[in-house]
């Protein structure tokens, strides 16, 4: 005779089965149009959306557009479980650069920034670069490092995207190290590093 299930684990296991998948919800407004958006869209995510905006709009006036877009959206009733803005230190003001960030986490935002522009995270996937490196620059290393021309038009990020991406957990090592060489408390002055591995952590919790 076959052995009677539990009637407490049947209960259990007919709630669980009934339980519907809740993805993560991922809302990234992004300084780029073009090579922050089509990078991020590139993971491969099961159980998580993302919706990533390039602005064309840089520091303070990002954080106020992405506060706008964030309110708008639950308006929709859309909420998101994770609120990030993504922007470069450039040669805006350090004044404009901390207040943004400060501005950001303030409104339930998380703040993925690069000082100076966001392709120091790509190369952080190829070495640890420590020390003040211009932007200008970065282009030039990153043809030399990829095989190919690096560019900022449609399709670009895509390409790079897939030549890095086995080289992440790298990336997100020497950002890491890079950050514990700062003490945080002057991101505008902390030349080279970035936060953006800690955005992208966050993603590969739900990666194919």
């Amino acid at each position: 005779m076959a052995r009677r299930q539990n009637p407490k684990i049947e209960r259990t296991l007919k709630r669980t089965s009934s339980l519907k998948l809740v993805k993560q919800t991922f809302l990234i407004v992004c300084e780029g149009e073009v090579t922050e958006p089509e990078y991020f869209n590139s993971f491969r995510l099961t159980s998580a959306n993302v919706k990533a905006i390039g602005k064309g709009m840089n520091t303070v006036s990002l954080v106020k557009e992405a506060i706008a877009i964030r309110d708008i959206e639950k308006r929709r009733s859309r909420n998101y479980d994770q609120c990030w803005v993504v922007f470069d230190k450039d040669d805006f003001s350090d004044g404009d650069f901390n207040s943004a960030i400060q501005m950001a986490q303030a409104n339930g935002f998380q703040v993925a920034y690069s000082n100076q522009a966001f392709e120091y995270w790509f190369l952080l996937h190829f070495n640890l670069y420590q020390g003040s490196i211009h932007r200008s620059r970065y282009a030039e290393m990153l043809t030399h490092l990829l095989g190919f021309r690096y560019g900022k038009t449609k399709g670009d990020s895509v390409k790079v995207f897939n030549v890095i991406y086995q080289k992440t957990r790298i990336a997100i090592d020497n950002a890491q190290k890079v950050q514990e060489s700062f003490d945080g408390s002057n991101p505008a002055k902390e030349e080279s590093s970035t936060t953006v591995h800690q955005l992208v952590e966050q993603l590969l919790q739900f990666v194919e």
